[in-house]
């Protein structure tokens, strides 16, 4: 299990197709403010983004990685 730590100003993620097929939940930013935290399937991803959005998380997640 993976723990990533979430910045105080990520705003607001969404599920997006990364690279070789992997379900990501990310931020839309590029750069020094990305934020992306991979995931194993869609609906991982989706409720990995809801707990980020309803901000249920307390500065870090757990997120079961391959």
């Amino acid at each position: 299990m993976a723990r990533y730590e979430i910045p105080p100003n990520v705003g607001k993620v969404r599920v997006a197709m990364g690279a070789g097929g992997i379900f990501m939940v990310w931020n839309g930013k590029q750069g020094k403010g990305e934020f992306a935290v991979p995931c194993r399937t869609r609906k991982q991803a989706e409720d990995v983004a809801g707990i980020i959005n309803r901000r249920e998380h307390k500065g870090t997640i757990d997120v079961l990685s391959k």
